[in-house]
């Protein structure tokens, strides 16, 4: 890497020496000194007519040269040699003017500032033969003989160039003794030497050849400008080959961009100082004789001003404006030529680049590719600094970025995540309602578009509308990070506009083609995945699988979906598809793919799970999740699935037959009752001897069965709990625990319902009891705790439930008011005989009757009047609403009818504080639900609170 160098002195005497050095000592000898002296810059570097160097750098090349070559003399020989070789062309116009050696003595004070800043030179006396000239080197630099030696041998030299013979030098007086600055007295003979009369020429007729030679250096120089790409290449140039016509301290190049800006190039200055001449300059401040200013000037334009500048104190000699104004004009024409070129390289980039949008659009795959293409393919072809492609979403009425160009990252990263609304932007109504292009600008943009194009670095932009006949898609998105002078141009929004409909018609296309993708993949009623992308997707999870993880698919099919579309129609058959499309998305989410495989049937696939019981919980959470009342035409649906599972560990294939295995799965899952899930084994054949129906039996002889509790509060104190209900959980030996969904049903179809509803009933009642006499008042003044025991239909007429009832109360010594027996809202309960006559012997025990599922049944609120009950309990279909008005209206109605009627309520599935105030504001006394409390396995859990306080 090359250091730093101060510009103090011009290398044309270091090229000199190491001239003289390679002379007397070949490469090697040059390569010596520049290590001597410490010096990492190449020799062509140095030898460089444009390259100044510190003196210090000076001082050690001329030490390290005396070394190399052992003799004393080397800089009194290479100072002798500056006129016969090293004749720097910049003598040609101080040559052209003098004629006797008094003329040069005279000038030479001029001379000095092109060749050094650290020193000042003054002609104290010149007469015809002798000269007395005074050298003062500045304060803070180190006085060198060796400098001393080198001037006195290019003073001893002069006469020379008139063909006399060398002067003699006497040097009285040196700074390095301590003086105030040398002296050097100087005489020469005027007598020319005999054998140089015939080889002697008249210095005019030796400028003349010097001239040319200066011309041609000037010519080579300009042609050398235009050797590069790059416009700051060529600039840079300009003044790194401005001495190749004056030889100067440093050099200023003010160009005029195309936004209006000055552009500085400049060498022997700082940045601070560079900037301070400019304006200077511009302004029309005189700079005296210190610079020399001229126009960069051609007869096609004018591209700015160059000046060379000297230091304080000195000024320019005579000639260097002509030969500064000669090479400006040269360089005016490198850039007309370099401007020709670099259009002419626009206008076949822009073609390429044309060409390359109409591949990639021709290729893009779908809408984010194609806007991709465009966003990249704007700059190159309208020349703008940036672009980005936004697309029109008419929903929310929001244009949204999508691909971006010519950001660096966090810029693109704030482009793409600032949607912009049409409803708070002026300019997006403008081109939604006429279909213009719309100039912008962070002056008169709106707020919003304002602080984007700032935030963005963009002064100025335009947004060109993107259109597929009258159909707004979008727009494409041009910006300038410094606003043109003269506004957009025509030719520049014409190739925007060109850019712009190609990525409208590859746009339509791509989303007609995503369109038809997706209807070839996917059901048309619900949007699931059909058979052939489910099986695609099955086989690429099989064959992916990790080891260690298994793939899991469940077969679902609806349990007596036909009796929907032959009662209700199959429109309404038709909405409750969608419906369980949307609640089986809701319960599983991204966790896994779900499918419709024609029919009522569908299918879900679970990858990279970690064990059998993953893919055995999932599939409880589907059919737990259509348990849930659906709401089609009027009528609230209960609906049953049943489900089989299939797994494969690890990676493999053969996703169909794995498929056909959970179909088989869920075959036996109907056949051992519906509403269940049926698991296939690792052979893809399910286990008849595992049939529910058989293990159901036994359950209750093997205590299998679980009770959980569920507590009830006060509305008025969520923290005080009244009681809990029982819920009857089968604590499955291979499928874990399940649901009463899951076995419920089955029981019922089998007759083993009876008996799980009494063993519920005896094991509540003794869970009751086994709380202690510290459960008979849960607090002063208040109700003891209670316990709620759902019943089937079949139960309630079953012989032996009034006298279990009887017996338990009677065994654990509780009062009858402790129990609640809940039943379930139905037309089979109302048809049942004598069910009503039932209740009321249950009354008169004591026992409490509460009418559960309350507005989601078959009855009419006139069954309120026939059956005997004293609790209501609301279904969760109507608080899972609330606090929609129409919902809140619907409890507040419930409410009323039971405080006329003198009914209790409870509101059943409260998971939300919002639930919770609208139920207190509509004056409903209880509730339950996961919000106060979930079911737990142990009825002193749920009533710790309560027992805590008595």
């Amino acid at each position: 890497m090359m250091t730093l160098e101060l510009r103090e002195t011009s290398s044309t005497t270091i090229s000199l020496l190491l001239g003289h050095v390679r002379a007397h000592g070949g490469d090697a000898a040059v390569a010596e000194v520049l290590a001597r002296a410490g010096v990492t810059e190449s020799v062509d570097w140095l030898e460089d007519t444009a390259t100044w160097v510190s003196y210090d750098t000076r001082i050690r090349l001329f030490e390290a040269a005396t070394i190399v070559l052992d003799d004393p003399r080397t800089m009194y020989t290479v100072g002798s040699t500056v006129v016969t070789d090293g004749l720097h062309p910049v003598l040609v116009q101080l040559l052209s003017a003098f004629a006797s050696p008094a003329a040069v003595y005279r000038q030479l004070p001029r001379l000095i500032p092109k060749f050094t800043t650290t020193s000042t030179m003054e002609s104290v006396s010149v007469r015809r033969t002798s000269a007395t000239l005074r050298y003062r080197l500045h304060e803070g630099y180190r006085p060198s003989r060796l400098d001393c030696q080198y001037a006195q041998g290019l003073f001893a030299a002069l006469p020379s160039m008139f063909g006399l013979n060398a002067a003699i030098v006497v040097h009285p007086e040196c700074q390095c003794d301590g003086y105030e600055c040398c002296i050097y007295e100087v005489t020469w003979s005027t007598r020319r030497r005999w054998w140089s009369l015939r080889s002697w020429t008249h210095p005019t007729n030796r400028s003349l050849v010097l001239l040319r030679e200066k011309v041609k250096e000037v010519q080579l120089a300009a042609a050398d400008l235009v050797g590069s790409d790059d416009v700051d290449d060529v600039l840079a140039r300009i003044v790194a080959r401005a001495s190749s016509a004056v030889l100067a301290p440093a050099y200023l190049l003010i160009m005029t961009s195309d936004h209006g800006e000055p552009v500085l190039r400049f060498q022997g200055l700082d940045a601070p100082k560079a900037a301070r001449i400019a304006a200077r300059i511009l302004h029309g401040d005189a700079l005296g004789d210190r610079a020399v200013i001229v126009d960069v000037a051609s007869s096609r334009r004018t591209y700015g001003r160059l000046a060379a500048l000297y230091s304080l104190g000195h000024t320019s000699m005579d000639g260097d404006r002509t030969l500064l104004e000669a090479y400006a004009g040269h360089a005016a024409a490198a850039l007309d030529l370099f401007t020709a070129l670099d259009d002419s390289r626009r206008e076949e980039s822009r073609a390429a680049a044309m060409l390359v949008l109409a591949h990639e659009l021709a290729t893009s795959n779908g809408s984010e590719a194609v806007a991709d293409a465009v966003a990249l393919a704007v700059p190159a072809i309208a020349g703008c600094d940036a672009a980005a492609v936004l697309l029109w979403d008419a929903g929310p009425g929001v244009m949204q970025a999508v691909a971006t160009a010519g950001l660096d990252a966090p810029r693109r990263e704030r482009m793409l995540a600032s949607p912009i609304l049409a409803a708070q932007t002026p300019e997006l109504v403008e081109l939604l309602a006429h279909q213009r292009p719309v100039p912008l600008s962070t002056l008169t943009a709106s707020p919003q578009l304002a602080g984007l194009l700032a935030e963005c670095g963009m002064a100025a932009a335009i947004i060109v509308p993107l259109l597929a006949g009258d159909v707004l898609m979008g727009v494409v998105a041009g910006g300038w990070r410094s606003a043109p002078e003269s506004g957009i141009s025509p030719s520049t929004l014409a190739r925007i506009e060109g850019v712009s409909h190609q990525g409208a018609i590859a746009l339509q296309n791509a989303r007609l083609l995503a369109t038809v993708r997706h209807q070839s993949l996917h059901d048309p009623l619900t949007g699931l995945a059909n058979r052939m992308l489910f099986a695609s997707e099955l086989d690429s999870a099989v064959s992916t699988c990790a080891e260690g993880s298994c793939t899991a698919v469940m077969f679902c099919d609806l349990d007596n979906f036909k009796q929907v579309n032959d009662v209700l129609g199959h429109g309404a058959g038709d909405e409750l598809l969608r419906q369980i499309a949307v609640r089986l998305r809701g319960c599983l989410g991204a966790e896994a793919t779900i499918g419709r495989l024609g029919g009522d049937e569908f299918a879900v696939l679970a990858r990279e799970l970690p064990g059998h019981e993953e893919a055995v919980h999932l599939a409880h959470r589907v059919v737990d999740s259509l348990n849930r009342p659906f709401h089609v035409s009027g009528h609230d649906l209960r609906i049953t699935a049943s489900v089989g599972v299939a797994v494969h560990n690890g990676p493999g294939d053969g996703g169909e037959r794995l498929l056909a295995a959970a179909d088989t799965a869920m075959y036996d899952a109907k056949r051992t009752g519906r509403n269940q899930v049926a698991f296939a084994d690792d052979s893809n054949r399910t286990d008849p001897a595992t049939s529910l129906h058989s293990e159901l039996a036994e359950a209750l002889g093997r205590s299998q069965m679980r009770l959980h509790y569920q507590p009830i509060v006060a509305l008025s104190s969520p923290d005080r709990v009244l009681g809990a209900e029982a819920l009857i959980r089968w604590d499955h030996p291979r499928l874990g625990l399940l649901a009463p969904a899951a076995f419920l049903p089955l029981a019922e179809e089998t007759g083993l319902v009876a008996d799980l509803d009494l063993w519920v009933l005896g094991e509540a009642l003794a869970d009751l009891a086994a709380l202690g006499a510290a459960a008979d008042l849960a607090a002063v003044g208040e109700a003891p705790l209670h316990v709620a025991v759902n019943l089937a239909s079949a139960t309630l007429v079953d012989p032996r439930l009034i006298p279990t009832v009887r017996a338990a109360l009677n065994r654990n010594r509780l009062r009858p008011d402790r129990l609640v027996l809940e039943i379930v809202e139905s037309r089979a309960l109302i048809d049942l005989p004598g069910v009503v006559e039932r209740l009321t012997e249950l009354r008169r025990l004591g026992v409490s009757i509460s009418l559960d599922d309350f507005g989601t049944g078959f009855s009419t609120l006139a069954w309120l009047n026939t059956l005997p009950v004293d609790q209501i309990k609301i279904d969760r279909t109507f608080t899972a609403n609330l606090p929609e008005p129409a919902s809140v209206a619907l409890v507040e109605g419930i409410i009323a009818l039971a405080r006329k009627l003198d009914i209790d309520v409870v509101a059943e599935g409260v998971e939300t504080e919002e639930q919770f105030a609208a139920l207190r504001e509509a004056g409903c006394a209880f509730a339950q639900g996961y919000l106060l409390g979930r079911p737990t396995p142990r009825f002193a859990s749920v009533a710790q609170a309560t027992l805590s306080r008595a």
